[in-house]
């Protein structure tokens, strides 16, 4: 209701006729009571100066009488309440007006209640031969001006009641009763069903029979007819643009299988250089122990021959048992490469297919994924400086570790060097209060700046078609940030080289124990 237009209005006339009307009324109020005042104070002055010539006679003669009958003349006047008259001697004369208009006689001992009092002193030749006090009332032309301002206040308030109810009765008919009939009109269009294909629906307000309400109705019909318009024209819009949507949808659902295809893909690929790095590395030991192992078998062959022909001498006992222990400590020792070598891809590949969560000893286990490179780094001129001289152990998922490693050196020998350039790769790893800082950096090209932001970003690569697929550097950045918990950072400067900062908590949540990451 506070909200209403209409309830503003019938305040804001309302207010505006009782300031009008109450600031005139006031000032007739003000000129009402002045003039009474005025008129009750000429009154006693008139009254002054009749008495003292009319009674001056009567006290020099000192007739009580004469004196009587002025003081009674005088009593009629309404604002006089009572009058004394005394001389120097036994002559007084007391009047009082009661409230009944009667005149009794006042004794020179009683004052009645009064407004004003008024003395008048009678002389003859510097001899004072007496005095007349008159006691006064305000209350008549008091009572006038409380009567005056009742009739005003009366008067004001059937102004303001008839001006305002004109006022209201005049805005109900020419302007809050063509806003109702607009509301109506609105609220049933707003029923209006604007996605309906139903051309016989009317959105249109209806004519109103004056002209300025007509112009406002025109130009709401018009715009009401544009909004509809429009609205037709948005639904076949969103119509094409859902279609769209869908595209794109089906689109970026084929882009991520492709994605992880090619993530599944990379992941392999890691595995596979892992198996062809592991059996070059087996081969030299195995090669090793097949070919002692023959020169023992063909020795073994010579000594059954001789000792069955009885041709054995002792320096050929000796000499055949010095080379079986030498041959015996080859076996031995290339085998137990072998193993170790073996042990180590075991472990590796488990870890970078399974992604299992296990402890193990950070250092240690770097060497290893280092070693199962050698081969790729072997056939470049690069060289691998390993530093971790603390003993790290950490609860983590080292084959996602390994394989971070594994893209890192294998994305600084592919973009931080040419071929055949010489070149030095530095992996370092320290702890920081509870987590793990490990720094790959290279003395290679280095980044652009108007590169370096987008590194991480996937199929971005500065070797399309020369051995880069886009997706090394944001498989790593994924492993870091979503299963390793980490963060991986890059600083570069052109012909500088690059480090990457992998921080890594030492110790993983326990809430999962394993991820499959893709």
């Amino acid at each position: 209701m506070k909200n209403s237009i209409r309830f503003k209005l019938i305040i804001w006339i309302t207010g505006t006729l009782f300031i009008i009307l109450s600031s005139s009324s006031f000032y007739l109020f003000q000129e009402k009571r002045e003039y009474e005042f005025n008129h009750y104070q000429e009154n006693k002055v008139s009254l002054k100066k009749q008495l003292k010539i009319s009674l001056l006679n009567g006290f020099w003669q000192l007739d009580k009488k004469y004196i009587s009958s002025v003081i009674e003349s005088n009593m009629q006047n309404e604002y006089i309440l009572a009058i004394k008259a005394k001389d120097q001697g036994n002559l007084y004369v007391g009047i009082l007006k009661t409230k009944e208009s009667a005149l009794v006689t006042l004794d020179d001992q009683i004052t009645p209640t009064h407004s004003d009092k008024l003395e008048i002193r009678f002389s003859h030749e510097k001899l004072e031969i007496g005095f007349v006090e008159i006691f006064f009332s305000r209350q008549p032309f008091l009572k006038r001006i409380d009567d005056f301002l009742l009739r005003l206040l009366f008067i004001e308030f059937i102004a303001i009641f008839s001006i305002g109810s004109m006022l209201y009765f005049a805005m109900n008919r020419y302007i809050f009763s063509p806003i109702q009939t607009l509301e109506f009109a609105l609220e049933k269009a707003n029923e209006l069903d604007i996605e309906s294909n139903d051309n016989t629906q009317d959105y249109g307000l209806p004519k109103l029979d004056f002209f300025e309400w007509s112009k406002l109705v025109n130009g709401v019909n018009t715009i009401i007819n544009k909004i509809s318009q429009e609205l037709h024209n948005r639904q076949f819009a969103e119509i094409d643009a859902l279609l769209e949507k869908n595209n794109a949808e089906i689109a970026y659902n084929e882009l991520i299988k492709t994605k992880n295809s090619l993530v599944q893909t990379e992941k392999m690929a890691a595995l596979g250089r892992l198996v062809a790095g592991i059996a070059h590395e087996v081969n030299t030991p195995l090669g090793i122990t097949l070919t002692v192992a023959s020169q023992l078998k063909g020795e073994s062959i010579k000594l059954v021959s001789m000792v069955e022909e009885g041709s054995l001498k002792k320096s050929q006992l000796v000499e055949f048992m010095d080379l079986a222990c030498e041959s015996s400590r080859l076996i031995f020792a290339n085998s137990k490469r072998a193993s170790e070598l073996i042990q180590s891809f075991k472990q590796i590949a488990v870890d970078q297919s399974s992604q299992i969560k296990r402890e193990f000893y950070l250092c240690e286990y770097l060497k290893e994924v280092l070693h199962s490179l050698n081969p790729k780094i072997k056939a470049t001129a690069i060289d691998i400086e390993f530093h971790c001289s603390e003993i790290i152990q950490m609860n983590s998922y080292p084959g996602a570790l390994s394989q971070v490693i594994t893209n890192l050196v294998l994305n600084a020998i592919i973009h931080a060097y040419d071929e055949e350039q010489k070149g030095i790769i530095n992996i370092s790893a320290f702890t920081l209060d509870r987590n793990v800082e490990i720094k790959v950096t290279d003395n290679g090209y280095g980044i652009g700046q108007e590169v370096l932001g987008k590194i991480f970003d996937p199929f971005f690569t500065t070797k399309q078609g020369k051995g880069g697929t886009g997706l090394g550097l944001n498989i790593a950045f994924n492993i870091v940030t979503q299963t390793l918990k980490g963060t991986l950072s890059v600083a570069s400067e052109v012909n500088k080289g690059s480090c990457f900062t992998i921080n890594i908590p030492i110790e993983q949540d326990a809430n999962t124990d394993s991820i499959d990451f893709k």
